[in-house]
């Protein structure tokens, strides 16, 4: 016993000053910025934030260590990094779909400004059509942490689609389209839609009388399927992590699409004839939405779609480009996820957030 003890006792120091030691080295030698000492001198706490801020992500234990906590997290507890929400069944959910409402002032301040683009649209010629996107805990709120979040937000999407429609707005009822599929509409893991739920989305904008469809056709082609492990397993664990508690590794098939026949293209010519315009549900080429778009209205589609900026800034930047100045298009497309109408701080007609009259408790785990 005595012989185990004097043995843990060098044992230990070497192993701290040993790790020690190759982590600085890791550090020193790693692709990592350089650190750039401070204007106001040494005193002033930027270079202790800096290297704060290096060992904090950069220290070799740093990735195993997240993926086994928060592995060990959600397995025993059912909780998420802030983030993200658990819902049943291996099932993941966006926090930002379970902030407070907004106020019926903040939701007017929201209209207003899609009725501010619609007339700048309709001054170079170009008419609007709104895809308010539901959210995902709002389909599958059966499997949802509870199903409050999805029953407000579909409410949300209603009055939203209904105040949009009562001044004269096209709208396209894309949550109709995606309830009770036979195939799943979203990723179990990821924030995103599948490309069959864009398929649905794709066939009830096409349905729904507010664009005349045109004369193309197209062949595509479909890849291999590639994993896929969602976005919001970062949330939980690492990605090499996830499959053992039970967060699986999904697929999408990418697919390649080219006109059949383009010289039958009434449309054809130097004109634009449709522009998508929307987030990362329509600018990852992985959904498929502006393909499929094309397909069911048998007509051209560019998309100028933005990841990470929301509904309303990849908007701004279409109409304020060279692009719509000289070559308006026929119709703009804007999707437009639901959850992104809680986000005050997207909406310039917005006012800050009443939190007495939050219809939402704030669910966001704390990160750590």
């Amino acid at each position: 016993m005595t012989i185990i003890l004097r043995a843990a006792r060098l044992a230990l120091p070497t192993l701290f000053f040993g790790y020690a030691i190759l982590a600085n080295l890791s550090l020193a030698t790693g692709p990592h910025p350089a650190v750039v000492l401070p204007d106001a001198g040494l005193l002033s706490g930027g270079l202790t934030r800096d290297l704060d801020g290096i060992y904090k992500k950069d220290l070799p234990h740093m990735g195993p260590s997240f993926g086994l906590i928060g592995a060990a997290r959600y397995a025993l507890l059912g909780e998420a990094r802030k983030g993200a929400v658990v819902g049943q069944d291996g099932w993941l959910f966006s926090s930002e779909e379970v902030r407070p409402l907004p106020t019926d002032a903040q939701l007017a301040g929201v209209v207003k400004t899609v009725l501010g683009i619609r007339a700048q649209l309709l001054q170079g010629g170009t008419e609007l059509v709104v895809v308010p996107l539901p959210a995902k805990i709002d389909i599958y709120r059966g499997i949802s942490p509870d199903v409050a979040f999805g029953e407000a937000l579909a409410t949300l999407c209603a009055d939203f689609s209904a105040d949009l429609k009562a001044r004269g707005v096209a709208v396209v009822d894309a949550r109709r389209a995606l309830l009770d599929p036979v195939e799943p509409v979203f990723f179990a893991t990821d924030t995103h839609w599948t490309p069959h739920g864009a398929d649905l989305v794709a066939s009830a904008i096409a349905a729904s009388g507010t664009i005349l469809p045109g004369p193309l056709s197209y062949d595509r082609t479909q890849a291999a399927p590639k994993p896929l492990t969602g976005d919001l397993v970062s949330f939980v664990t690492t990605a090499a992590m996830a499959p053992r508690v039970g967060l699986a590794v999904e697929s999408v098939i990418p697919a390649t699409q080219t006109p059949v026949d383009a010289g039958s293209d009434i449309f054809g010519g130097a004109a634009t004839d449709i522009v998508l315009v929307g987030t990362s549900y329509s600018a990852n080429p992985d959904w498929g939405f502006a393909d499929a778009l094309m397909r069911t209205l048998g007509r051209d589609v560019v998309s100028v779609a933005e990841q990470g900026l929301g509904p309303l800034r990849p908007m701004q930047d279409y109409l304020a480009g060279g692009d719509f100045r000289t070559d308006p298009p026929a119709i703009v497309i804007w999707e437009m996820p639901i959850r992104y109408l809680t986000d005050p701080a997207l909406w310039p007609d917005v006012a800050a957030r009443d939190p007495k009259v939050a219809a939402l408790p704030q669910q966001e785990n704390p990160d750590g």
